[in-house]
């Protein structure tokens, strides 16, 4: 129940979540410990509780229980609490290791985010000891096999409402094969021996690295995505379709990872390509091949009989939604941080529908009884699902129309913007060798 839950909120949150798992990612029926970085506040545990195989406890600051809506979420979620030492002092945090130990010895799946705030930088911060002594002490304890899973996540835009995501799990850590050098050694192997605990750390915050971004600064982000796109629609059997978020987000970080002269190529090159494409009106796919007017009339006519399906139940589902959907626009417009906003967006989903649709199945059930009741709640989300989806199919299909006509008009500049174009090749080419 928690894990559709989540997954519907997800899925009304945002319109694209690719997950890429590694081979060795999950530990099957293994205890398990996921570390992630936190970028998106609130939204990163739901993400991370909507695309596991095995739905986690998250491990989380006390401070999120004194919302008296989220704390209730939270101990529905069987979430535990982590209390900040010089907010209430070192021991009661005892507590919590000893409520982790004992998951893990049952074979759970725990979750933390080890850099222990919300960053609304695009790089990962310096990790805590809190994830490598939880296992340490867990293991020490008599639970074997522990796996450490690293995952990133990676948001096209944490701020909007409906963007994408990609969501990388790494290779796992097998705690048993880390521990067995310092055993070999002598060593006792528990939360308290300092050099083991720093070293499963810094290997902790190196897996996070490798899986979720890592820049120096936003307009390194952006210049590396985008290069990463231009660089992997050129090699696409058709350029016209569009680039995978999760090839594109990892790509960008193995550029990211570059050395800074070829980093300093790149972001010259796509600055320079950028410039080209707002200069001729147009964006990269319309420096291609043009698309033929017979192929635009199938795009538009395979939408519009969807669109047209879909309009009968997406009236309805405007009608229903139609005060929460306003509430969630003046959300949108308050000037949070990106990381506050993916916190405050679920929050906002969550009361404004739940209250919205717990007021029409109650008034379903006075008129028509528990039947109609029932049958409202099952035909809530479908409603709610047909407009989402009309209005999205409507805004691509006004986008196609709208970039077919400018790559009509772009001309003679096209050649120079194809130049460009293969620059930003040949720089991404040269960062990859």
């Amino acid at each position: 129940m928690i894990r559709r839950a989540s997954a519907f909120l997800t899925w009304m949150l945002y319109r694209d979540v690719t997950v890429y798992l590694s081979p060795d990612g999950e530990a099957g029926s293994a205890p398990q410990l996921t570390v992630s970085n936190h970028f998106g506040g609130l939204a990163d545990p739901l993400l991370v509780m909507s695309v596991m195989r095995r739905r986690p406890r998250i491990v989380a600051r006390d401070v999120i229980w004194k919302f008296p809506v989220v704390g209730r979420l939270m101990n529905w979620v069987g979430a535990i609490p982590v209390h900040k030492p010089e907010d209430s002092g070192a021991n009661r945090n005892d507590e919590m290791f000893g409520t982790a130990y004992e998951s893990l010895r049952e074979g759970n799946h725990l979750v933390i985010f080890p850099e222990g705030v919300t960053r609304d930088d695009p790089s990962i911060a310096p990790v805590k000891t809190g994830a490598a002594r939880v296992v340490l002490g867990a293991r020490a304890h008599g639970t074997p096999g522990i796996q450490i899973t690293p995952v990133g996540i990676h948001y096209d835009d944490k701020a909007a409402l409906r963007s994408r995501v990609f969501i990388n799990i790494g290779a796992g850590l097998d705690l048993d094969s880390f521990a067995e050098p310092y055993e070999l050694g002598g060593e006792t192997l528990t939360a308290e021996n300092h050099d083991a605990v720093r070293a499963l750390t810094n290997e902790i915050e190196r897996r996070i690295r490798d899986v979720a971004p890592d820049f120096a600064d936003w307009p390194e982000a952006t210049a590396m995505a985008h290069a990463a796109s231009v660089y992997l629609r050129s090699k696409l059997e058709n350029p016209m379709r569009p680039v995978a978020m999760a090839d594109r987000e990892r790509l960008a970080g193995i550029l990211g990872g570059s050395d800074e002269a070829v980093k300093a190529e790149v972001v010259s090159s796509i600055t320079h390509y950028g410039h080209q494409l707002d200069a001729a009106h147009i964006d990269d796919r319309a420096t291609y091949e043009e698309v033929p007017l017979g192929q635009l009339a199938r795009y538009v006519l395979r939408n519009g009989l969807i669109i047209a399906l879909l309009f009968p139940f997406a009236i309805i589902g405007f009608g229903i939604n139609l005060i929460p959907l306003m509430l969630m626009w003046l959300v949108g417009r308050l000037r949070y941080a990106p990381a506050m906003m993916s916190t405050v967006k679920p929050l906002a989903a969550v009361l404004f529908f739940g209250v919205t649709w717990a007021v029409a199945v109650w008034g379903t059930i006075a008129q028509w009884g528990v039947q109609g009741g029932l049958v409202a709640v099952l035909l809530m989300p479908v409603y709610l699902v047909a407009l989402i989806v009309l209005a999205e199919r409507l805004v691509l299909l006004l986008r196609s129309i709208r970039w077919w006509f400018r790559s009509r008009r772009s001309g003679s500049a096209k050649e120079s913007v194809i130049a460009s174009r293969q620059q930003v090749v040949d720089a991404v080419t040269e960062g990859l060798t």
